[in-house]
Parts: C-alpha cells; sequence; structure tokens
C-alpha cells in the first residue's frame, strides 16, 4: 500500500517568537492590503475571485470572502497544505483590522503617489506572509493551497504562480474586479515570497511517499 506523509521541520522557534510573528503578520496583512486598495491600481489576485463571487451572486464581499477562503481552504489541504488555528482567528480578525488601516489611509488622485502606495503595499504583504507562514500556526486561504503545491515538490515562486493565475481566471469569470497592478502583483509575488522564505530560514514541508507492506 502507497501512503503520504509530510515532511520537514515544524518550526524550531519558541512559542513567544511564533506568537509575536502572527500578530505582527496580522497587521501587516491589514496595511499593505489598505495601501494596495487605496492606490487603486488593481486588487490582489484573491481579491479578483472574492469581488468575482459576490458579483455573481448577489452577495456582500465579507460573505463571499468566507466561501472563498472554505472551498480554498480545502482545496489546499487536499494537496497537502497545512492549515491551523491561526487560519480561523486570523480570517475572521482580519477584517476589523482591514476596517481601521482602510479608515486611516488616504486615497491620493495623482498616480505618482499611487504607484509607490501600491509597490509598499506589496512588500509588506511579503513580509507578512513570510512571517505567518514560518511560524507554521496556520497561513490564509491562498498560503494553504500555495503549500500544497510545494508540497508536492514545486519551488516557491511556481507554486505562487499557478495559486494567483487560478483565482484571477476563475475571478475574472465570474465578473471580478481586475487592473494592471493584479497582474503586476501576480508576477512579483512568488519570487519575493521565495526570498522572503530564504531570509527566514524557512523551508516549507514537502509529501514523500512510503509502500507500506501488510503484515
Amino acid at each position: 500500500m502507497i501512503s503520504a506523509r509530510s515532511v520537514g521541520a515544524v518550526s524550531g522557534l519558541s512559542t513567544k517568537t511564533r506568537l509575536g510573528r502572527f500578530l505582527a503578520s496580522s497587521v501587516l496583512v491589514a496595511i499593505g492590503v489598505a495601501l494596495v486598495i487605496r492606490a487603486e491600481v488593481g486588487v490582489a489576485p484573491y481579491d479578483v475571485l472574492t469581488t468575482g463571487l459576490a458579483e455573481a451572486l448577489g452577495i456582500r464581499i465579507s460573505v463571499s470572502f468566507l466561501v472563498t477562503a472554505a472551498t480554498v481552504y480545502a482545496i489546499g489541504m487536499a494537496l497537502g497544505g497545512r492549515a491551523g488555528w491561526a487560519s480561523v482567528v486570523g480570517t475572521f480578525a482580519i477584517t476589523p483590522l482591514l476596517d481601521l488601516t482602510l479608515d486611516l489611509t488616504p486615497s491620493p488622485d495623482a498616480l505618482a503617489a499611487r504607484i509607490p502606495m501600491f509597490v509598499a503595499g506589496v512588500l509588506i504583504l511579503v513580509v507578512a506572509v513570510s512571517l505567518i507562514v514560518s511560524t507554521e500556526l496556520g497561513p490564509g486561504p491562498s498560503e494553504v493551497f500555495m503549500l500544497g503545491i510545494i508540497a508536492r515538490g514545486v519551488p516557491v515562486a511556481a507554486a505562487r504562480w499557478v495559486v494567483d493565475a487560478l483565482v484571477i481566471a476563475v475571478g475574472a469569470a465570474l465578473g471580478g474586479d481586475l487592473g494592471v497592478g493584479t497582474i503586476v502583483f501576480a508576477f512579483a509575488f512568488g519570487p519575493l515570497l521565495a526570498v522572503g522564505f530564504r531570509v527566514l530560514r524557512y523551508q516549507p514541508p514537502l509529501l514523500v511517499r512510503e509502500t507500506v507492506v501488510a503484515p
């Protein structure tokens, strides 16, 4: 009988460090997303799916987010990605944090101001995702999906490209928001995330297949 198991050292960080990274990541995600939204040059790939589903079904964005999160988590976990308690907490905690940061973030008219905001938002999100994934407490839905693909031997950048391409394609087909910034985000995020993992000396776990001989 052939079975599969995940291999790769569980984070050797202390509990205090892991919790600190989780909290920092939550705040940074809210800041990064707010900057990308206020820049108005294109939403993040996952938000194309969220807005598309909301448009197609006539539901609120918050409801669409929960539906897409549950679906993407399920796909990622089926592939071998690891979720955790922080996945659940983060899914519900990000909304009030994002509301706060959106209220505090200006919306400039000049493109010369909006492009740096977008770039800053993407870079902050790279840091945030690198931090939460490295804790192994449970990342967001896109990251669990990505980790599921990585677990099967696909490099970090390529795995992220696959995830972002899929959510953009489905979201756009449903009528989701799409802009030039979305495409830039999709191409840049994977390679930048690979760098973030290297800086933190984090290697996502892989799946290995074993042959079990019955007695």
